[in-house]
């Protein structure tokens, strides 16, 4: 009799293990920033025989209260925020998140419980006879929130199977911490995105804005010399402006995945020439050396996007070359691939910021203007077309971006005996 007894909690205990086990995986599948903590509810609920309905709450400090974040088997409006005060007649959730321990009732106590988490008396119209509710601890012993699972079964658990929802929780807490703090901080790269780029967008508006009123002075009698000079600010601020909204618009498109390349057989001696007289058409500071080899096979590429990418790394060499002084670009083959390198000798980048050049609203701290669009842009273009893209850098001596392009090696050769300027 006792081994059978032993066996069956060993029963119970290996299938505790393979609930949460199974839970942990599924979870690891469904985690996605833009909708894990929505379907967090219907993920556990479908999970978990017995339960009509699962109620997930995150602790908001700001205003002292547990939020519901996702609701399956009822409809989420009927949930309300509750209160985490001390004070008499807490709901089971506030007491459960406040002790750190499972709360379970059951009958009319359920039905009264449920009363005080939602907004009206919807209680009359559901059949809930049991209330089983645990509160969410990451490491450290922080509480983070509270699982509410619903049954109208008066009593659908054995007392020893209910230390399944404390692994649930266990295991699940983790994963809603990690998507609650990505999605705050993500709103918060959102919030310094806009701040940003209503600063860029600020000070070109302002110098078309005011060269324009300029203009318009003194019934436009001005010498022709120094209306073509206000002219030329205005054209190159206005580009400015084109540049921002052209970053934020292709970052868009990354998001939603249409951001696109359309190969077709390049030379890239061309558009390498091109970028850079366009490049040396902005600055009077920098000197420009352009090395391309006679032998540059044409490869399959985007000619419009693989210019964008030049043109970005060209502008960020300028930007961190204010001084001025050499930019010296290169072109490469070996290894199935071109190497096209933009180097400066500029501030340069520490170490640390290096790896994190491009990822999306990433900047490197400093005086100078940016969103922190423009190289996850070209990283996503470069990556497209097959190729890669990475920085060297040395503080105050300069920095080389490099990206490669793929090709096949029986490309046909170029004809030219090779480019320098």
């Amino acid at each position: 009799m006792l081994d059978m007894r032993h066996q069956n909690n060993r029963r119970r205990s290996v299938s505790g293990r393979r609930s949460t086990s199974s839970l942990y995986r599924k979870l690891l599948e469904a985690f996605d920033l833009d909708s894990f903590l929505v379907n967090t509810a219907f993920l556990l609920k479908s999970d978990l025989a017995g339960i009509d309905a699962v109620i997930v709450y995150l602790y908001d400090d700001s205003k002292r209260q547990l939020v519901p974040v996702s609701v399956s088997g009822y409809e989420h409006r009927y949930f309300c925020e509750i209160c985490v005060k001390k004070k008499a007649g807490l709901s089971p959730v506030a007491q459960a998140f406040i002790k750190g321990k499972v709360i379970i009732l059951a009958g009319k106590r359920a039905v009264k419980g449920l009363a005080k988490c939602i907004t009206t008396d919807y209680t009359n119209n559901c059949q809930i006879k049991f209330l089983l509710c645990v509160p969410m601890v990451i490491r450290g012993g922080t509480r983070i929130g509270c699982l509410l699972f619903l049954s109208n079964v008066a009593h659908p658990f054995s007392s020893r199977s209910l230390s399944i929802f404390r692994k649930i929780a266990k295991t699940l807490g983790p994963f809603v911490y990690k998507a609650e703090t990505l999605r705050q901080s993500q709103e918060k790269k959102y919030s310094s995105l806009v701040c940003t780029l209503s600063h860029e967008l600020r000070t070109p508006l302002t110098c078309i804005k005011g060269y324009a009123t300029t203009l318009l002075d003194h019934n436009g009698q001005w010498k022709r010399e120094d209306s073509y000079d206000f002219l030329k600010i205005i054209n190159a601020e206005a580009d400015t402006m084109k540049k921002l909204i052209d970053d934020l618009i292709d970052s868009s498109m990354i998001e939603s995945g249409l951001l696109s390349v359309k190969k077709e057989p390049v030379l890239l001696s061309p558009i390498v020439i091109k970028a850079v007289d366009d490049a040396r058409m902005r600055t009077a500071k920098h000197k420009f050396v352009v090395s391309i080899p006679k032998d540059l096979p044409i490869i399959e590429a985007d000619p419009v996007r693989t210019r964008q990418v030049l043109d970005n790394l060209l502008d960020n060499a300028l930007k961190y070359s204010p001084e001025g002084g050499l930019i010296v670009i290169q072109c490469s083959i070996g290894n199935g691939e071109v190497t096209i390198s933009v180097a400066d000798e500029g501030v340069g980048i520490a170490p640390e910021h290096l790896n994190r050049l491009f990822e999306k609203f990433y900047r490197v701290k400093s005086d100078l203007a940016g969103t922190g669009l423009g190289l996850p842009v070209a990283c996503e273009i470069v990556e497209k077309q097959g190729g890669r893209i990475w920085a060297r850098s040395t503080p105050g001596k300069g920095s080389t971006f490099y990206f490669t392009l793929p090709f096949d090696g029986t490309s046909l050769k170029q004809t030219h005996d090779g480019w320098s300027s």
